[in-house]
């Protein structure tokens, strides 16, 4: 199911609580008023709901808002490969006028804002700050990727969770405004065991089973959409995480 059409009334990204860490990061209040021009609407989806379909031909690009999206790729089996989760203030599904080779699907409430393929082109020529940041998210990206190939590939599922735990909670303390990792409550995280194991390379059972063992041992506690590290220092070990400043 796709999300539906809203309309730009409630843009204002001079008070976005993500523009610092968005495509517009590097542009002074009066460069924010013309760049906002180009985004064409808002959008605001459900948990569930797909911003990209895998196959269907690219027309926009969307930055994300708020919430969270995963990126990936069904497979000949049905499965599917998970490749990539983004976080408020990511830039997805650049437009690139053929057919997305992925798709991108909210797992929570999220909001983005579009920007067709016209208007990006449009504000990358008329804004050179935005080209650079636009360059930086592209070669971010894909650093990230290939980080995440070199990391879990070499690891296994004990490890590979345990860095997925702790890249995933970095993120989200850096993206997300408000976000705190001490809440006693145990704070949002976005994936599921079914999207781990998709994120992985695992079945859903092996990541239960991780998970339990993790519990055990008091490095984390979690129930449905939460998730508390309580040892952080010894899951990063476990994972050969580095946290970056």
């Amino acid at each position: 199911m796709a999300c539906g059409a809203s309309d730009k009334k409630n843009i204002n990204c001079l008070e976005c609580g993500v523009r610092h860490n968005s495509l517009f990061k590097d542009l002074d209040n009066e460069e924010i008023v013309p760049a906002e021009a180009h985004i064409n609407l808002q959008r605001h989806c459900k948990s569930g709901e797909y911003i990209i379909n895998e196959q269907h031909q690219a027309r926009s690009s969307y930055i994300l808002a708020s919430g969270c999206v995963i990126l990936g790729t069904l497979l000949e089996d049905g499965s599917r490969q998970i490749f990539q989760l983004a976080l408020p203030g990511d830039v997805i599904g650049f437009g690139v006028n053929k057919d997305n080779g992925y798709f991108a699907q909210a797992i929570s409430d999220v909001k983005v804002c579009v920007m067709s393929n016209t208007s990006l082109d449009n504000l990358v020529k008329n804004h050179s700050a935005v080209a650079m940041r636009l360059i930086e998210n592209l070669a971010k990206s894909n650093s990230s990727y290939q980080q995440y190939l070199l990391s879990l590939g070499r690891k296994d599922a004990r490890q590979a969770l345990a860095y997925l735990i702790m890249d995933v909670t970095e993120r989200l303390k850096k993206q997300v405004p408000g976000y705190s990792l001490d809440k006693s409550e145990g704070c949002f995280f976005p994936l599921n065991q079914e999207d781990m194991a998709d994120i992985l390379g695992l079945t859903k059972v092996h990541v239960s089973r991780v998970i339990s063992q993790f519990k055990k041992e008091d490095l984390i506690e979690c129930r449905h959409k939460k998730l508390k590290v309580l040892n952080r220092e010894k899951l990063r070990k476990i994972g050969s995480y580095t946290v970056s400043i």
